[in-house]
Parts: structure tokens; C-alpha cells; sequence
């Protein structure tokens, strides 16, 4: 009888373990920890669960003569990836001071957002006066990558267009060899940024 009554009490405790470290609850508690210090605003959940990107300040503090749009003894941000199923996190993306290629520069990632197979993540970031930079990652850390100028990036889900994105651009309009003025439309493009056409709502 002892044994079990033994038998059972430990059955009840794996059970009791078990439970506890599958509920939703310790799971959300244990990536607010993770996440701790992030900017809500750029927080996101990957299509399948398994990844939460986020930004948070860095301790690098960004050159005030290299860019227009920071001040002097700003820090720039970075992208942290959190892995939900191993309760994980690395740092995705450091900042990254070019004066000489503002494609390049990461200082302000922003509007992250994953693609539909989970395996890449799109950001934006500050660049030119008239225009934002779009660049991509894959979510092992790897092919850093600048995709196009623009703003407002957006990555389509589903439909015919899945994988691609949206992204509004500023352009110009030329007769011959002279300028003829400027307009913003939304964009439709391939992963690697080459156009597939002018979007539409209807599309």
C-alpha cells in the first residue's frame, strides 16, 4: 500500500511539474523577461509562434556628425530575437554606423515584421531626407541585408502575393533629363526588392 501510495504522489508531482511548465501563463511570464527593456511598439510574434523580435536600446552611442537625424550622446537600438519553444534569446541585429552608405546604416530598426514562413524578419530604419531603408535577416542570424528605400513596409501574408511586400517609395517624375517633380505610391516587390507592380488596395 505504501508503495503505491509512493507511486502516486510521485506520479502527481511530475504531472503537477509538467503542467506548470506548459501553461500559458509561466510561458507569457517568462518572455515578459525576456523582453524586458523592449519598445512595445516594435515587439511582434513570428506566423508560427516559435519567434518574438523586439528593439531595445544598445549601449553604442551613435556618431552625432554622421547622421542628420541623431543628437549628440543618443544610443542606437539593436533587435533581439526570443525563441519561445526553448525560452531563449539573442541579440538579431547590432547597430551599424556608415557614414559613407546610409543603405547600410542601422541605428533605429523599426516596424519589424516576420515573413510568412517565419524565417525571415523585414525592418525598417531612418536613412535618406525623403525616404526610409528597408533591410532583411533570417531569423539564424544570418545574410544581413539591405532590400530598398522606402517606408511603411508591409509583408504580405497570404494570397497570390505571399512573401512579397509593400513599401511605399518616394520617386520622381523626369522628361528627358529633367525633373518634373515627386510623388509617393505603394510599391509591390519581390523579397529581394525588384518590382512586381504598382499596388492597390484591390489587389
Amino acid at each position: 500500500m505504501q508503495k503505491i501510495l509512493a507511486a502516486f504522489i510521485l506520479l502527481c508531482t511530475i504531472f503537477i511539474k509538467v503542467y506548470a511548465e506548459d501553461t500559458p501563463y509561466t510561458k507569457e511570464k517568462g518572455a515578459m523577461q525576456l523582453t524586458k527593456d523592449a519598445k512595445l511598439t516594435d515587439l511582434t510574434k513570428s506566423p508560427d509562434g516559435k519567434w518574438i523580435a523586439f528593439v531595445k536600446k544598445s549601449d553604442y552611442t551613435i556618431p552625432s556628425n554622421c547622421f542628420y537625424f541623431s543628437e549628440k550622446g543618443d544610443h542606437a537600438n539593436e533587435i533581439w530575437l526570443v525563441n519561445t519553444k526553448e525560452m531563449t534569446k539573442k541579440l538579431l541585429v547590432t547597430p551599424y554606423f556608415s557614414c559613407g552608405d546610409v543603405s547600410k546604416v542601422i541605428i533605429d530598426p523599426h516596424n519589424l515584421q516576420f515573413s510568412p514562413n517565419s524565417k525571415i524578419l523585414y525592418f525598417e530604419t531612418s536613412a535618406w531626407v525623403t525616404s526610409g531603408a528597408i533591410h532583411a535577416v533570417n531569423v539564424d542570424g544570418n545574410h544581413l541585408r539591405f532590400v530598398t528605400d522606402g517606408n511603411e513596409l508591409r509583408v504580405v501574408q497570404s494570397g497570390p502575393y505571399k512573401g512579397d511586400i509593400i513599401v511605399n517609395q518616394h520617386r520622381y517624375r523626369f522628361k528627358g533629363h529633367t525633373p518634373l517633380g515627386s510623388y509617393n505610391w505603394d510599391w509591390l516587390l519581390t523579397p529581394t526588392g525588384k518590382q512586381i507592380k504598382l499596388y492597390k488596395k484591390t489587389d
